[in-house]
C-alpha cells in the first residue's frame, strides 16, 4: 500500500477525534475511544500491507513460471528451430533444443558458419535452405536477432513426388526412314524395322515406360518426369546407341524425340511434345527437345551431335512455294528483311522474295539500315543503286515505319529470331508473318508465322529462295540477271566458294542461277578483300591459341572494333589450318556487343555451344552476341563451354 493514501486516512482519523473532543466533554472516554480508532487504524494498514506483500510475491512467482514454461516451450515444444546471435559479431549466443539437435547432426561448422551466417550478412530475410538431406524455411528477426528455421522437409519431398509424378508424352522418330528404305528390298526393310524396334523397346524397358509404335518411323511412349530427367541424366543415349549400331551396319539412319510433361491435361502434353518434335526436325535430327508444357518453360536440347541431312524433297519445296503464293498474293504490300548487319546471304534471298512478289504482281520493299552494313553489302548496294529497278525496292526502316498497312506482310529472310531483326520495332508492327531460313530451329520464336519454311540441310536461304523461284518461272516470269546474282552471291558466302555445307540440290541451284546469267566476276568483286581486312584478320589469327589439341581461340584486343564479316573470315582462316577441328574467334562489334565466329570441320558441333551462350546457327557454322560482357569475361564463359560439351562427347 502506498504512503500516499495512507496519510489521507490518518487525516480523517484526525478529524473524526476532533469533532469527538469537541462535542464529547470526557476526557477519558475520548482518550479509550481514540485509542481504539487509532489500533483499528494500525490493524487495518498492516493486514492491508501484508495483503499486498503477498499478492506481489506471488505475481512475481507467477511470472517466473510463465518465463520459465515459455523457456521450456521455446526450447523443447516448440515447432520452430531459434537462433539467438549478437548483431554486430554474428555469435551464435543461444539456440533451443531443436536447433542444437540439428547442430549435433550437421555440426556447427556447416549450420551456422556456412549456411546461416552467411544469410545475416545478405539482404533477405525470408527465404529457403537445405541442410545436408533436409529443407527448410527460413526467418530472420534483426530488430531481436534471432533466426528461425521451419523444417520442410516432408512439404518439399511431397512436392517433388507429385512433380516426378506428372505425365510425360514422347514421341520418336527415324529422321531418314523413307529415304533408307528406298534404296532396300522387303527383306532388308523387315529387318530395319526389327532393328529400330529391338533397340528403342530395349531402351524403354529400361525405364519402365509405355511404348505404342504408330507407323514404320513414328513411335510414342508415355512416362512419369521422373523417368525423363533419369533420361536427361544419362543424356539420352537411346541416340548414340542407334546411330552407332547404324553406323556398323552402314545404314544412315538416326532419331529424334519430342518429349513434354507437366500439370496440364493430356492434349496440352501432346500438342506441345508434337511441337518440340517438329523442332528436332527441323534443327536436323538426331536430337531431342524436353519441354513442360507451360508458356513460360524453355525448350532443352539434347543430342545433334552429326550435321542435317538433305530431308527436303522437291515435293515439299513445291508445296512451300504454292503456300507462299497464296500467302503472297492476299498481301496488300510485301516487306522484306533479314538480320542485322546482313550478309550478301540476306541480301540476295531478300530479293529473290521480292521477284516472287513481282510474280503475284504486289508492291514489295527490302529493308535496309544503312548505318549497319559490312563492307561486302556496301559494295552490293553500289551495284544495286545503279540498277534503278532494284534500288526501288530498297527502303529505310523509318520509311517502312510510317507507310505499313493493316494487310501488310512481313517475311523474314535468313534468320527466325525476332531478336535479330534489322528493326524490332518494325517487326512488332506486323501481325502477318513467314520465314524463310536455312538456320536450325532455336528456343525464340516468332509467334503463329503464317508459313514457315525452314531447311537446316539447305546451304543458304539463297538456295531455298532460288529454288522457288526455279519451280514458278515461265516464259512471261522470268528472274533478271542482278537478282541472280545476289542469290549466286549468297550461296557463294555460305558455302565458302562451295567448300561446305552443299548437296547436289547446291550445285543444281547454283546451276541454274548461271542459266540465269548470274554474274560470278560481279560476285568475286562484292565478296573480295580489301588489304585492311586481310591485315585485320592476320592480326587476329596471330592472336589464336589452343585450347585442346585440335580447338583453337582467338580474341581480339579490349580497345579494338572488327565488323561480323572479318571475324566470320577469320574463324574461316583458322579452321584452314593443319590439324584444327574447331575454331572461335571473340572480338568487339560496332554496336558495343562482343561477338563469337564458330566454326568446325563437323566433329564438333559449335551450334550447340553457341546455343548455350545465347546464339545459334549450324552443326559447322555459329554464332552469338553477348551483352554487357569483357572480352576475357566472354573467353572464360566460352572455355566452360567448350569443356562442358567436350565431357559430354
Amino acid at each position: 500500500m502506498k504512503k500516499y493514501p495512507f496519510l489521507k486516512v490518518m487525516v480523517l482519523v484526525f478529524i473524526v477525534e476532533f469533532i469527538c473532543l469537541v462535542f464529547n466533554p470526557n476526557l477519558w472516554v475520548n482518550l479509550v475511544l481514540f485509542a481504539a480508532i487509532n489500533v483499528f487504524v494500525y490493524y487495518v494498514y498492516y493486514t492491508l500491507q501484508n495483503l499486498q506483500a503477498l499478492t506481489d510475491d506471488q505475481r512475481i512467482r507467477k511470472s517466473a513460471q510463465i518465463a520459465i514454461d515459455n523457456s521450456k516451450f521455446l526450447s523443447s515444444v516448440s515447432p520452430s528451430i531459434i537462433f539467438i546471435y549478437q548483431p554486430k559479431t554474428f555469435r551464435l549466443d543461444w539456440m533451443n533444443h531443436r536447433a542444437l539437435d540439428l547442430n549435433e547432426q550437421v555440426g556447427q561448422d556447416l549450420l551456422w558458419d556456412k549456411t546461416l551466417k552467411p544469410l545475416l550478412v545478405g539482404s533477405k530475410d525470408e527465404g529457403t535452405l537445405r541442410v545436408s538431406d533436409k529443407s527448410f524455411e527460413y526467418i530472420i528477426d534483426r530488430q531481436k536477432n534471432i533466426v528461425f528455421l521451419l523444417d520442410k522437409t516432408t512439404e518439399v519431398a511431397a512436392q517433388n513426388y507429385q512433380a516426378n509424378q506428372q505425365t510425360a508424352i514422347g514421341i520418336i522418330s527415324v529422321d531418314n526412314y523413307d529415304d533408307v528404305v528406298d534404296k532396300m528390298d522387303a527383306k532388308e526393310t523387315s529387318y530395319l524395322n526389327s532393328f529400330v524396334t529391338t533397340f528403342i523397346s530395349d531402351w524403354s524397358d529400361e525405364y519402365g515406360i509405355y511404348l505404342k509404335r504408330l507407323n514404320a518411323e513414328r513411335f510414342y511412349f508415355v512416362a512419369h518426369a521422373s523417368d525423363i530427367k533419369k533420361m536427361a541424366q544419362e543424356q539420352f543415349s537411346l541416340l548414340d546407341k542407334i546411330r552407332t549400331a547404324a553406323e556398323e551396319q552402314s545404314i544412315p539412319l538416326t532419331i529424334s524425340m519430342g518429349i513434354s510433361y507437366g500439370d496440364q491435361t493430356g492434349e496440352k502434353i501432346g500438342e506441345v511434345s508434337q511441337t518440340c518434335l517438329d523442332i528436332a526436325l527441323v534443327r536436323g535430327g538426331d536430337q531431342v527437345v524436353v519441354k513442360e508444357a507451360n508458356d513460360e518453360a524453355k525448350p532443352k536440347f539434347y543430342g545433334g551431335k552429326t550435321a542435317s541431312v538433305t530431308k527436303r524433297t522437291r515435293v515439299r519445296s513445291r508445296a512451300m512455294g504454292t503456300a507462299l503464293n497464296k500467302i503472297l498474293a492476299a498481301a496488300e504490300d510485301i516487306y522484306i528483311m533479314g538480320h542485322r548487319y546482313p550478309d550478301m546471304d540476306a541480301i540476295g534471298s531478300a530479293y529473290g522474295v521480292a521477284t516472287l512478289a513481282d510474280f503475284q504482281g504486289k508492291t514489295s520493299y527490302v529493308v535496309i539500315n544503312e548505318n549497319e552494313l559490312i563492307p561486302d553489302v556496301e559494295r552490293c548496294l553500289q551495284e544495286i543503286h545503279k540498277d534503278e529497278e532494284l534500288e526501288g525496292h530498297l527502303i529505310s526502316v523509318k520509311q517502312a515505319l510510317g507507310q505499313i498497312k493493316q494487310n501488310s506482310l512481313l517475311v523474314m529472310v535468313d534468320y527466325h529470331k525476332p531478336s535479330l531483326s534489322i528493326s524490332q520495332e518494325l517487326y512488332e508492327k506486323f501481325d502477318k508473318v513467314v520465314i524463310i531460313d536455312h538456320h536450325r530451329r532455336g528456343e525464340e520464336f516468332p509467334t503463329q508465322p503464317l508459313l514457315t519454311y525452314i531447311e537446316s540441310s539447305a546451304s543458304s536461304a539463297s538456295e531455298l529462295v532460288g529454288e522457288l523461284i526455279q519451280y514458278q518461272s515461265s516464259t512471261k516470269k522470268q528472274m533478271d540477271k542482278m537478282t541472280a546474282t545476289l542469290l549466286l552471291a549468297g550461296i557463294f558466302v555460305d558455302t565458302k566458294n562451295f567448300s561446305v555445307r552443299t548437296s547436289s540440290r547446291t550445285f543444281d541451284i547454283a546451276s541454274y542461277l548461271k542459266s540465269k546469267e548470274a554474274n560470278g566476276e560481279l560476285v568475286q568483286y562484292i565478296l573480295s578483300s580489301d588489304l585492311t581486312s586481310f591485315l585485320e584478320i592476320s592480326e587476329l589469327v596471330s592472336k589464336s591459341e589452343f585450347i585442346d589439341q585440335d580447338i583453337v581461340v582467338a580474341c581480339a584486343s579490349e580497345d579494338k572494333i572488327y565488323d561480323s564479316v572479318t571475324t566470320a573470315k577469320t574463324a574461316d582462316t583458322l579452321l584452314s589450318m593443319n590439324d584444327v577441328q574447331a575454331s572461335f574467334v571473340i572480338t568487339k562489334r560496332q554496336d558495343g556487343l562482343v561477338g563469337i565466329s564458330a566454326r568446325s570441320n563437323g566433329k564438333i558441333n559449335v551450334q550447340s555451344i553457341m546455343e548455350d551462350l545465347g546464339g545459334g546457327g549450324h552443326f559447322t557454322n555459329a554464332a552469338t552476341q553477348i551483352k554487357e560482357k569483357s572480352l576475357n569475361e566472354v573467353k572464360t564463359m566460352l572455355y566452360n563451354e567448350i569443356q562442358h560439351s567436350l565431357k559430354q562427347e
